[in-house]
C-alpha cells in the first residue's frame, strides 16, 4: 500500500495524510540543483509560490524541529513539509519536479509484495513488467497475474535491463530479497533517468549511508510495521485527549500526531503567539471543519478543531495538553 501510494503521488520520497486527507506531511530531499538549496525558511514561500510549513529537517542523521525563519536549508537535507494537497502540488511545480501520472512500472523480484503491488497497479490501469530469476516463480506469477509481462532474468544484469527498455518506464520498484541488489538496481535506474525509483530495504538501520545514495524513495517493511504497532498501542490506551493518529517521520526521531481539540483542551481561543509550548514542539496545522490552516502567530484553535503537532522523540507527547510548557 505504501509503494502504491508513492506511485500514485509521484514527486515525494514519502507522503503521510492527516485530517481525513485535508492535510499532508511529505518528504523531499534537497539536492545540489534544488531551488531550495541555501534558502532560509522565511524566504521559502517566495520560492515555492504557496503557503507550506517545514515541520522537520533531517541533517547529517540528526532531526531538527525549528520554527525560526532564519534557519537555512542545505544540500543533502531531507525536509518534511506540511500543507494542503493543492498547495503541495503548487510547490512541486514551482520547484520544477515532474509529477506526471505513472503509466508503466518495472518491478524487480516476484515475491509476495510484488504480487499484491502488481495486482493493485493493474487494477488502476498501469502496465507492469516483472523481472524474476526463478523459473518456477515466473510461471506461478504469470498464472496469478496474466495481464502482467513477466521476464525470466537477473535483476542485477544491467544489459538485460537495457534490453527490456528500463529507461522508458515511468517507475522502477526493486523488491528482491537482497538489499544490496535492490540498491544497485535503483542506483542504475536513477543513472538512466527513470522518473521514479522506489527501493525496498529489509534493513534500513544505517540511514547515514542510505541517505548518501541516490536510490529514490526507501520503503522498509520493518519500519512500516513498527509505525502501525505504535498507532495501535496508543489507541488501546484510550486516554482523554489521546492522539487520533501517530506517524513517525525523520527516521523515527520525530512524531507527527493528530489531536481533536475537546472540552478538556487548555488554551482554546488564545492566539498561538501568546502560548508557550514545550521545546521542539510545533503546531503544524489546525483543521476548522472542512478547512485546514497552516497556522501563524494570530491563529487560534477551538473545541471541535483538529490539530497536527510535530514533536521530537517518540512518546514525548501522549495527549494534547502535553504540548504546553
Amino acid at each position: 500500500r505504501e509503494i502504491a501510494r508513492l506511485l500514485k503521488y509521484p514527486g515525494f520520497l514519502r507522503r503521510d495524510t492527516f485530517a481525513k486527507g485535508r492535510a499532508e506531511i511529505v518528504e523531499l530531499r534537497i539536492d545540489a540543483g534544488s531551488k531550495l538549496c541555501n534558502v532560509s525558511l522565511i524566504d521559502m514561500p517566495s520560492v515555492v509560490k504557496t503557503k507550506v510549513l517545514v515541520c522537520a529537517v533531517l541533517r547529517d542523521g540528526q532531526a531538527l524541529v525549528s520554527n525560526s525563519g532564519s534557519f537555512v536549508l542545505r544540500q543533502g537535507d531531507r525536509i518534511f513539509v506540511t500543507g494542503s494537497s493543492v498547495n503541495l502540488t503548487v510547490m512541486l511545480k514551482s520547484l520544477g519536479i515532474i509529477t506526471r501520472r505513472v503509466r508503466s512500472v518495472m518491478i524487480c523480484g516476484a515475491g509476495r509484495v510484488c504480487y499484491y503491488l502488481a495486482s493493485s497497479l493493474l487494477k488502476s490501469g498501469i502496465s507492469v513488467k516483472i523481472v524474476e530469476r526463478n523459473p518456477a516463480r515466473c510461471e506461478e506469477i504469470k498464472t496469478l497475474l496474466p495481464d502482467a509481462e513477466v521476464i525470466l532474468g537477473e535483476a542485477g544484469d544491467l544489459d538485460m535491463l537495457e534490453s527490456e527498455n528500463l529507461p522508458n518506464y515511468d517507475a522502477v520498484v526493486t523488491l528482491t530479497g537482497e538489499d544490496e541488489l535492490n540498491m544497485i538496481v535503483s542506483l542504475y535506474g536513477r543513472s538512466r533517468n527513470v522518473p521514479q525509483v522506489i527501493t525496498k530495504l529489509g534493513h534500513a538501520d544505517n540511514r547515514t549511508i542510505i541517505d548518501a545514495l541516490d536510490i529514490g524513495s526507501v520503503v522498509c517493511p520493518k519500519e512500516l510495521c513498527c509505525n502501525d504497532i505504535i498507532r495501535y498501542v496508543r489507541a488501546m490506551q484510550n486516554q482523554t485527549g489521546a492522539a487520533l493518529s501517530v506517524h513517525a517521520i525523520a527516521d523515527g526521531q520525530v512524531e507527527a500526531l493528530e489531536f481533536l481539540v475537546d472540552a478538556n483542551t487548555e488554551n482554546c481561543g488564545i492566539p498561538l503567539k501568546q502560548l508557550k509550548t514545550k521545546p521542539n514542539v510545533l503546531i503544524a496545522s489546525i483543521g476548522h471543519g472542512s478547512k485546514t490552516e497552516i497556522p501563524n502567530g494570530d491563529s487560534v484553535f477551538q473545541q471541535g478543531d483538529s490539530m497536527v503537532v510535530i514533536a521530537s522523540g517518540r512518546g514525548s507527547i501522549r495527549q494534547i495538553n502535553d504540548i504546553f510548557a
